[in-house]
């Protein structure tokens, strides 16, 4: 009852933000550029794939926006109309590839892995904030990176979700989406707690919604805010991942000209494979630093069943049995449609309830969490 007034609100929310607006907002004219945005759900593997593609040559060091994925969040729940959502991305995307090349509003931490100091390409990049402003500059850096074909680099989550929606932008965007098994991304989201801090802790600063007395929502979860209200934190993860992992393998953009496909297990295992695939993919070629950042990243790797096999039975010991069965189900899309290269079927079983009980930090010792030095992955 409360799921179908929830259905209801929101439908009669979005039909009234249409009525209301009779204004338009004019388009913004983003540089003329080459984007390519790597997307895919958080702590798919984004980060392990995004420093290679920026060793190559012409492609700028890539930018992690999360103001895009706020947009993409409030416009997905009814608070943000769709010429809002536009007239934002395409103001902010037009605000990097500027300041990017005026060397303004970059990362300088040393430790951080998206930090310009960390970039091969450091000194042409540091060089730019010397770059004096004037009435020209502008057309000189519009100028240059037509010249340069240069191409720009973004990091997102869940831009798949929104379907074609993007392409109203630009039909020329490139996505290079990244996938990972179920298994993998409900473990390093509980993992990294992302099942309890959302609306509680001030780190993390995506939008926590309230509806009808239910409180620290997910976006995706306003249509089942009691369902996901009575889940644990570990099922709370595989709501969301559910819910976008199936918008994922139902876009049309998974399978076009202008997306390149990786599933990231794929990917850390035939690393070689992949490069090749993004040199094609973006008309360019590596450089003398791509093996480098390919060493900093940790790949390739070796597939590692009994790690993947522990993964699954500490998940499958502490959900309740409904998410058991859709979680074996997405699962099992994933694996025909995806990759098989880790499957249910090769899950080395334990004892029910081996694993029962077992809280963050005993979840962290199997498989920890990425930490920098430098830039690099320690």
């Amino acid at each position: 009852m409360i799921d179908n007034f929830l259905v209801h609100f929101q439908i009669i929310k979005k039909m009234n933000q249409k009525l209301i607006l009779k204004h338009t907002i004019k388009k913004i004219k983003i540089i003329d550029a080459n984007y390519v945005f790597i997307d895919g759900m958080s702590r798919c593997g984004k980060a392990g794939i995004a420093p290679v593609i920026s060793s190559f040559n012409r492609v700028e060091h890539y930018k992690v926006r999360a103001t895009y994925d706020r947009f993409l969040m409030v416009y997905e729940s009814g608070d943000l109309s769709k010429q809002g959502f536009k007239y934002l991305f395409e103001s902010d995307l037009l605000m990097d590839v500027w300041f990017s090349m005026m060397g303004r509003d970059v990362n300088n931490n040393l430790h951080d892995q998206t930090s310009i100091l960390n970039s091969p390409k450091r000194e042409e990049y540091i060089a730019r904030a010397n770059r004096r402003d004037s009435h020209n500059t502008f057309e000189e850096i519009i100028k240059e990176v037509k010249e340069r074909n240069l191409i720009f680099p973004f990091v997102c989550d869940d831009f798949m979700t929104i379907g074609n929606f993007l392409n109203e932008i630009s039909a020329n965007f490139k996505f290079i989406i990244v996938m990972r098994h179920p298994i993998d991304l409900v473990f390093t989201w509980y993992r990294s707690g992302r099942g309890s801090r959302l609306g509680t802790d001030p780190r993390y600063t995506n939008p926590a919604f309230q509806i009808n007395g239910f409180d620290n929502l997910h976006f995706s979860m306003l249509e089942h805010a009691e369902e996901f209200s009575k889940a644990n934190p570990l099922e709370k993860c595989f709501l969301v991942i559910e819910k976008h992992m199936k918008e994922y393998l139902n876009s049309d953009l998974l399978h076009s000209k202008n997306s390149c496909l990786v599933p990231f297990e794929n990917y850390y295992i035939e690393t070689e494979k992949y490069i090749q695939k993004f040199e094609n993919f973006l008309d360019t070629t590596r450089t003398e630093f791509t093996k480098e950042e390919m060493t900093n990243a940790n790949v390739p790797r070796k597939k590692n069943n009994e790690i993947f096999s522990k993964k699954a039975n500490m998940i499958f010991d502490n959900i309740d049995e409904k998410y058991i069965s859709r979680l074996n189900n997405l699962c099992q899309r994933y694996e025909s449609e995806i990759s098989d290269v880790y499957k249910l079927s090769s899950i080395v079983k334990s004892p029910k309830g081996t694993f029962k009980g077992l809280d963050i930090e005993t979840f962290s010792k199997i498989s920890v969490g990425s930490e920098y030095h430098r830039g690099k992955r320690t």
